[in-house]
C-alpha cells in the first residue's frame, strides 16, 4: 500500500472516530475501535467462513457463467452477422432493465437461494458481451485487410488473433465485474433472505440495529474486493511479462 493510501486511511479514521464521539450514540455511528473489534472477532467463528464461502460461491457461479455465455455468443457474433443482427435486441434488453427487475424475477423463478447466482449472470453478461465486442470491433484495420489478401480459416483465425485478443480483456473487465457481481449478489442475498451468506447477516444486524456489525460486514466486502483485484492485477502482470 502507497503512502498515500495509508494517509488516506487514516484521515479517514479520525474523521470517523471524531463523527462517533460526537454523536455519542453507536446506533448511528459506532466508534472505528469497535467495529475493527466486531470485524477481528468474525475470524475465529465458523459461521463467518461459511457465509463468505456461501456469497463468493454464488457469484462466482454466475460470474463463470456470464463469462462463457458472453466468449461464445461474441465469438458467434464475429463469424456471422446474421447472428450480430439477431442477438442485437437481446444485447439491448439486457443492458437496459433496471436491476432490481431482475432480482424480483428472479427470486420469483428460482426462489432464493438460486436467484443470487442468476442475478449476478444477468448482471455481468452484458458487462463482458459489451467489452469484448468492443474489443473485437477495435482490431488493428491493418489486420482486417491483411486477411482480405490472405484469408484465414476462422479456427487459425480464432486461435492466432480472436483469443489472444480477448485474454487480456477478460482479466481486465472480470476485475471490475468481480467487484460488481460480489455488491449485487449480496444485494440479491439481502433481498431473497438466504439461510446463509454476507447479505442474510447484514440483514440480520440492520433488524437488531447493530450498526457496529454492518460496518464490520462492509469491511469484510471491501477486504474481499480488494483480494479478487489483487487476483486480476497479477494476473495481468503476468500477460503483460508473457508478452513481453
Amino acid at each position: 500500500m502507497k503512502k498515500e493510501h495509508i494517509f488516506s486511511v487514516a484521515v479517514l479514521l479520525v474523521l470517523w472516530a471524531i463523527a462517533a464521539a460526537s454523536v455519542g450514540n453507536d446506533i448511528l455511528i459506532p466508534y472505528p475501535m469497535d467495529t475493527m473489534k466486531r470485524f477481528a472477532m468474525f475470524f475465529v467463528s465458523p459461521s463467518f467462513y461459511e457465509a463468505v464461502g456461501s456469497t463468493v460461491l454464488r457469484v462466482f457461479r454466475g460470474f463463470i457463467l456470464s463469462l462463457g455465455l458472453a466468449l461464445i455468443t461474441c465469438i458467434l457474433a464475429e463469424r456471422s452477422e446474421t447472428f450480430r443482427h439477431l442477438f442485437a435486441p437481446v444485447q439491448i434488453i439486457t443492458r437496459t432493465i433496471p436491476n432490481i427487475s431482475y432480482m424480483i424475477l428472479a427470486l420469483i423463478w428460482l426462489g432464493s437461494e438460486g436467484a443470487v447466482s442468476a442475478v449476478s449472470f444477468m448482471i455481468l453478461f452484458p458487462v463482458f458481451y459489451n467489452a469484448f465486442s468492443s474489443c473485437l470491433e477495435n482490431e488493428d484495420p491493418v489486420l482486417r485487410d491483411v486477411d482480405l489478401l490472405y484469408p484465414e480459416t476462422f479456427g487459425m483465425r480464432l486461435k492466432t488473433r480472436i483469443v489472444p485478443m480477448l485474454v487480456p480483456e477478460i482479466l481486465r473487465t472480470g476485475k471490475t465485474a468481480a467487484g460488481l457481481g460480489l455488491k449485487v449478489g449480496i444485494m440479491a442475498e439481502i433481498l431473497g433472505q438466504v439461510r446463509t451468506g454476507i447479505g442474510r447477516s447484514m440483514n440480520f444486524a440492520r433488524l437488531n440495529l447493530d450498526t457496529t456489525g454492518i460496518l464490520a460486514w462492509t469491511l469484510v466486502i471491501i477486504l474481499i474486493s480488494v483480494l479478487s483485484d489483487g487476483i486480476f492485477d497479477w494476473l495481468l502482470t503476468e500477460k503483460s511479462k508473457e508478452e513481453q
